[in-house]
């Protein structure tokens, strides 16, 4: 069944556009690209040198499986890059159901967990293969480019990855070119020769001499978009080469030469339809319909294409046109000049469109960048909820840098649902933040989240920050009941905040009421809260004994978890560790251990914003470690619970049972060494140590001093009991808590085959050598 991520996946993306008619077969540049040895390819250069078209002709005459990518500004999510891959990669190979739901968690286990199967996948593959990125200039996020930098350190032997970029992206090609690992190609190598140069002029239907095409690709520098440009000038003008021998890649010369041949021949309904659709990164009949009022698109958009080599059909399932980047740029400015203001105009339809299409996240960046920031907040607002379960949080925070505050409070739902969205992503303080401008807000309408009002959302919210104690807590719950009709998906959540605030008044019959009626309620959309319900009543079962019924009920919220496959989730840390608990109990130590590792991988989550769901799986946590003989792990999560009920001190019961465990762990040895006891500090760490990173650059992924994460990265040593980097990788992975790359990397395979690999050592991976010697 091929892999099918959570959003869509354009398929122009993930396809090698076909080589195109009229365009010069770079036959001395394919040479090159097919008998190099480098198994990285990058290709920078500005715009108009040919990059895709030259590796659309290198894709075409491939024997090997190839996996295409153009890059665009979502990649700048690594969830999404990853679904963007694993889809390119599916197409050659069926990918497995772990590396499926691996690659559709959390961007927080993309290093440690989705690339590391991801390139398991690529093993599998029926021959070595060619991995294309184009665009990749749009790629700014840090961890999506670390992403492809891990990628590219654990390419199987024998692949190769191709990059084309306006400019050379932030990814490790100074290594690589030290290695002998990267062959380049730059605008002296991309830029026609006089030969490309003649076969260009003749496509284009103009003949010239020998001499005048060796003065057009001296005057045009061999830019293929220049030759283009110039030639059909030059047919236009039906003059000699004197009419073009003043031409220069200057912007100015560059958008007079387009725009000569925008005007040559076209019809102003055609130049209307051109400036209003370059707001479009795609072009499709139906949307340039919607946003020019022009009809026939589809038409008039084949007959354009006809018409200029700076337009391109892409492969799809319906027509879909790109324009040039340089075209494009152009027609946004011709856009503003005859129409003025009309940019943020035709952004504002292509989001009204898009959202009656159903296709949420084309509608909320188009809003931003026609800078309508009401409608962009009640876009978001209806699908933050679904993205951050998704995985999707870099996202959400994308869409959300675009709002200020001001903007937030005019529509003060999106403040809850952002609130939400950072205390179950272990973000407390950034709740608090958005949660205070909830409280200062007063809003009338429908929320545009599905629940009932903005009342009914802020008191749901109320009740699980718990900001004023248990019994104020259980008020909240019941007036969102009160305004929550049945069969709202929000109805379950209000019950669950209901029983929580009745277990911790100590009313547990009203609790294990509450938890089964949010079952009984929850659908489809609430899966998280039903799999929440399940494992509280687990645990009431487990306090009165009924050990056999606690079971039973962990397992249906197991099976919920596994369903809706996201990791991500301080409920999960609460699932995990009632898991592990009634394991243990049973005697399965295996299973119980294994439950204990998931629980450690997501314990940084818990939050005092989250704080009776974190200080409760964090209690639990405590009791399972002390049924393994784990003082260390137990100390750990106890001192966690106890930093956050400094914050939240009116946690009812929970209190008194922070003292119970705190007892029962006064005796237990002050040490804290084994793998449990790793802080949550150092589970951040963790997941770098299998990379190339140096410690400062791994504290610039953290934002914090070198001198903290040299600090972090020795501790993991001792508490793994390991002597270096490396060892304590084996060991992460010998524990679960990291997942294997395969064994026989290029690196290896380079080595392995006898080829001296040049590596050069950076003055900070000596003094982490140093370190780990000491």
């Amino acid at each position: 069944m091929p892999f099918r991520p959570a959003f869509p996946v354009i398929a122009s993306k993930i396809t090698a556009p076909p080589p195109r008619s009229g365009m010069v077969t770079r036959d001395r540049l394919l040479e090159i690209l097919d008998d190099a040895a480098p198994a990285v390819v990058s290709l920078v250069a500005p715009p108009g040198y040919g990059k895709t078209t030259l590796l659309s002709q290198w894709v075409a005459r491939q024997d090997r499986p190839v996996a295409w990518l153009t890059v665009d500004i979502t990649e700048n999510d690594p969830v999404v890059l990853m679904a963007c891959l694993a889809t390119a990669f599916d197409r050659v190979s069926p990918i497995g159901a772990e590396t499926a739901r691996a690659v559709s968690g959390s961007s927080r286990k993309i290093l440690s967990a989705g690339l590391p199967l991801l390139v398991s996948e690529l093993h599998s593959w029926r021959q070595p293969g060619l991995i294309v990125l184009d665009d990749a200039h749009l790629l700014t996020d840090q961890s999506s480019l670390d992403a492809i930098s891990t990628l590219i350190d654990h390419l199987p032997s024998g692949f190769r990855i191709a990059i084309a970029s306006r400019y050379q992206p932030r990814l490790p090609f100074a290594r690589l070119a030290a290695s002998r690992d990267l062959l380049e190609l730059g605008v002296d190598e991309l830029a026609l020769d006089a030969a490309e140069t003649g076969e260009l002029v003749r496509t284009v239907g103009c003949e010239l001499t020998i001499d005048d095409i060796a003065v057009l690709t001296e005057r045009t520098e061999g830019w293929a978009a220049g030759v283009y440009l110039a030639t059909r000038a030059l047919n236009r003008s039906g003059g000699g080469l004197a009419h073009v021998a003043s031409f220069k890649g200057t912007d100015g010369h560059v958008a007079a030469y387009i725009r000569s041949e925008l005007e040559d021949g076209l019809g102003d309904d055609d130049l209307i339809f051109l400036t209003r659709t370059s707001v479009l990164g795609r072009v499709s009949p139906a949307v340039a319909e919607a946003i020019t009022g022009l009809p026939d698109a589809g038409g008039r958009l084949r007959e354009l294409t006809k018409r200029s080599l700076l337009i391109q059909e892409l492969a799809a399932e319906e027509p879909t046109y790109r324009y040039h980047n340089l075209l494009r740029e152009l027609l946004a400015q011709e856009l503003e000049t005859r129409e003025p203001g009309s940019s943020a105009l035709m952004h504002r339809r292509a989001s009204s469109w898009y959202h009656a299409a159903g296709e949420v996240d084309l509608a909320i960046e188009h809003a931003l960048a026609g800078e309508d920031h009401h409608t962009a907040a009640r876009y978001i607002t209806a699908a933050a909820y679904a993205a951050h379960q998704h995985g999707r949080t870099a996202t959400l925070d994308r869409w959300l840098s675009f709002l200020d505050v001001e903007a937030i409070t005019r529509h003060p739902p999106l403040a809850v649902i952002a609130a939400w969205v950072y205390l179950l992503t272990g973000r407390g303080d950034e709740a608090d933040a958005m949660a205070d401008v909830a409280e200062r807000a007063t809003y009338h309408g429908s929320p545009g989240d599905g629940s009932a009002s903005f009342a009914s959302q802020r008191a749901m919210l109320r009740a699980m920050m718990n900001r004023s104690g248990a019994a104020d807590a259980l008020a909240q719950a019941k007036i969102a009941l009160a305004l929550e009709r049945p069969g709202s998906t929000w109805r379950s959540t209000a019950l669950l905040m209901a029983g929580s605030a009745y277990e911790m008044l100590g009313d547990v019959d009203s609790a294990d009421l509450a938890y089964i009626e949010a079952i009984g309620t929850g659908a489809s959309g609430s899966w998280s809260t039903v799999m929440s319900a399940f494992a509280k009543r687990a645990q009431l079962r487990l306090n009165a004994g009924d050990w056999a019924g606690a079971e039973d009920l962990i397992e249906r919220a197991e099976e919920l978890r596994e369903l809706w496959g996201f990791d991500d989730f301080v409920a999960v840390l609460f699932v995990h560790a009632i898991s592990a608990r009634i394991a243990i109990q049973r005697g399965d130590f295996d299973r119980g251990r294994e439950s204990l590792v998931r629980a450690q991988l997501v314990r940084p989550l818990a939050n005092h914003a989250a704080a009776w769901l974190s200080v409760d799986a964090l209690l639990n946590l405590c009791r399972a470690y002390l049924a393994v003989s784990d003082p260390a792990g137990a100390q750990l999560a106890l001192r966690e619970a106890e930093t956050i009920v400094r914050r939240r001190p009116s946690l009812g019961t929970l209190s008194a049972q922070l003292v119970e465990v705190r007892a029962h762990l006064a005796d237990a040895t002050a040490t804290l060494i084994g793998s449990s006891a790793l802080t949550s500090a150092e589970l951040r760490v963790l997941p770098f140590l299998p990379t190339y990173l140096s410690f400062q650059e791994i504290a610039e992924r953290l934002m914090i001093s070198r001198n903290t994460v040299k600090t972090h990265a020795m501790s993991i040593y001792g508490k793994l009991w390991a002597s270096s980097r490396g060892e304590a990788v084996e060991r992460a992975v010998e524990m679960g808590l990291l997942e294997p790359y395969p064994a026989l990397t290029r690196g290896a395979a380079l080595a392995a085959n006898g080829v001296p690999r040049l590596r050069l050592i950076r003055h900070d991976e000596i003094d982490e050598i140093g370190d780990e010697a000491g």
